[in-house]
């Protein structure tokens, strides 16, 4: 995502430019210090999201406003401001949102996961969707796997949030019939390379960890919509619509265990 911060005020704008880049990490942002270097700007390169503070000597938040909004009609608006008596001329400008000063993560938060046009993020290196069927997408396309149980244990493994899993739970889990042999073990053996294998292509060798007897994932290095969820992100919230790796049998305690969970 890439982000517009405009204030005349550049202890203000760097607050909220801060504010913004703990939210998420990975977002580019700007900051103008009039909306003429807004405009500016906005001529040189596009933005998914601008936070433009009424305000301002010359040109106002509200012309500025109007102008972005007749060039780039796509662009979010969201209007920033300390006097709550704005609120009603700027929502006839239709915007993306309304903060007051100063405003806090939360409200930042609540704003980004509401805009009026949905922002694409950049779908580089792997992502892992567990909402509906659990998907992998390496620079956006699904990813290949050369045995669906590799795949399945992948799952597991993103679906214990790190912690070890033994030879035997994993037997245990991708057969389902209480027979744990030494010929399923080995088959375990196999996946394990095949994942690695498949995780390597993607350059996300990294995610998969290796002890004695026993594979789990690195957590933080996981791009994963389910840990979004665990983190309270209102975008991973409102992305979960009661389905969670859908195609598992044993996913469904986790299942349960979302749909009754309540972020305030």
């Amino acid at each position: 995502m890439k982000t517009l911060i405009v204030d005349d005020k550049q202890l203000a704008a760097r607050q909220l430019a801060d504010v913004v880049s703990n939210i998420d990490e990975q977002t580019t942002v700007e900051i103008a210090l009039s909306a003429d270097e807004a405009l500016e700007k906005l001529e040189d390169e596009s933005f998914d999201v601008v936070f433009l503070d009424i305000e301002m000597p010359q040109v106002d938040g509200f012309e500025c406003a109007l102008r972005i909004k007749e060039k780039w009609p796509v662009t979010n608006i969201v209007f920033v401001t300390g006097h709550p008596a704005y609120a009603l001329e700027a929502h006839g400008l239709f915007p993306s949102g309304f903060l007051l000063k100063p405003a806090t993560e939360a409200d930042v938060r609540e704003v980004l996961a509401h805009l009026r046009n949905p922002v694409a993020r950049e779908d580089r290196g792997m992502r892992v969707q567990c909402f509906g069927n659990f998907e992998v997408f390496i620079d956006g396309k699904p990813a290949r796997f050369e045995r669906s149980k590799t795949k399945e244990l992948l799952a597991y493994l993103i679906d214990r949030r790190g912690a070890f899993c033994t030879m035997g739970e994993l037997v245990a889990v991708l057969w389902d019939d209480g027979r744990d042999t030494t010929s399923r073990r080995t088959q375990v053996r196999t996946f394990i390379h095949d994942l690695r294998t498949t995780l390597s292509q993607a350059g996300a060798e990294d995610v998969l960890v290796r002890a004695r007897g026993a594979a789990a994932i690195k957590r933080d290095a996981v791009n994963c919509d389910y840990y979004d969820f665990l983190k309270a992100d209102l975008a991973a919230v409102n992305q979960y619509h009661g389905e969670y790796m859908a195609q598992y049998s044993w996913a469904e305690i986790t299942t349960a265990w979302l749909s009754s969970a309540t972020y305030l």
